[in-house]
């Protein structure tokens, strides 16, 4: 028996795409009711999971998002719990990582697996289509959390490259903002 989940937790436009040519995710819709959601949701998690790419680019944003008072106090505060998290980077070609992160390499099935197997709470993927690929093709996802954002982007990488099994919809939630949560389980079969 599992005593975690894998959840992937990602957002997408109308359309299906998680991000624009060159990265660009700036066209994600987000209030403060999306930041609350986001912080009720990250209490029941302990590791974040990241490729490389997604890695570097959240990197690049959160470590200073703690330290920068422009940023409001929940932003600032929403910072520390990212920066405070574990995280797993899957990458084959970095060889040093920091940010309270450690690097898998090779077998990431099992890696994935023997984690769900450890106490703790919950384990999510935030960022990373090429990642979610490898991990939906080696089936150890055991939770879909799709924000949909009322946008259509016509182009760029879209969120699902593998098809996952049999998935279940548990559960929606609607934002003011326009955004839709679909919250699916993957079938125990």
């Amino acid at each position: 028996m599992w005593l975690r989940k894998v959840i992937l937790s990602m957002v997408t436009s109308l359309d299906g795409f998680v991000e624009k040519k060159n990265r660009d995710i700036s066209w994600h819709v987000w209030d403060e009711e999306m930041q609350a959601y986001m912080d009720d949701f990250l209490e029941g998690v302990d590791t974040l999971l990241y490729g490389r790419r997604s890695y570097e680019m959240m990197i690049e944003y959160w470590p200073e998002a703690e330290k920068n008072e422009r940023n409001s106090e929940e932003h600032r505060a929403f910072a520390r719990k990212m920066n405070t998290l574990r995280k797993v980077v899957f990458s084959h070609t970095l060889n040093a990582v920091t940010w309270n992160a450690r690097i898998v390499k090779e077998n990431i099935e099992d890696e994935i697996l023997a984690m769900k197997q450890q106490e703790g709470k919950d384990i999510v993927l935030l960022a990373g289509p090429t990642l979610a690929s490898t991990l939906i093709r080696h089936n150890v996802i055991d939770e879909y959390r799709v924000i949909v954002n009322p946008v259509v982007l016509g182009e760029g990488q879209p969120l699902f490259q593998a098809r996952p099994r049999a998935i279940e919809l548990v559960s929606t939630r609607t934002f003011h903002c326009g955004n839709v949560l679909l919250v699916y389980q993957t079938s125990k079969v």
